[in-house]
């Protein structure tokens, strides 16, 4: 049986497999930084809405009704937060 050895990589072969390598790395590294950055926003997105809604608790706290109009690249939303007492399911059956 006749054992070939393997050639070595010839000049465009090392070039390849080089660039190859650099590639993969950088995909890599790009796909991460993207994760990072995501994740970052989303905690600040988080942070600051807590942040908002606990100014608009105060300033809400003397009046009866507060209703919110928001729009955002989330979409549209209109919430109305009330210190009335709103009646329970049961209490509401019972009035129907």
């Amino acid at each position: 049986m006749i054992e070939t050895l393997p050639e070595p990589l010839s000049g465009y072969g090392a070039t390849a497999l080089v660039l190859t390598i650099a590639a993969t790395a950088a995909g890599l590294a790009r796909a991460y930084v993207a994760h990072r950055t995501r994740l970052h926003e989303e905690r600040e997105t988080s942070t600051r809405t807590a942040a908002r809604l606990a100014g608009l608790v105060e300033l809400s706290a003397d009046r009866e009704v507060v209703r919110i109009v928001e729009r955002d690249r989330d979409g549209h939303r209109e919430v109305e937060l009330s210190s009335r007492v709103m009646p329970r399911r049961d209490d509401a059956r019972e009035a129907a």
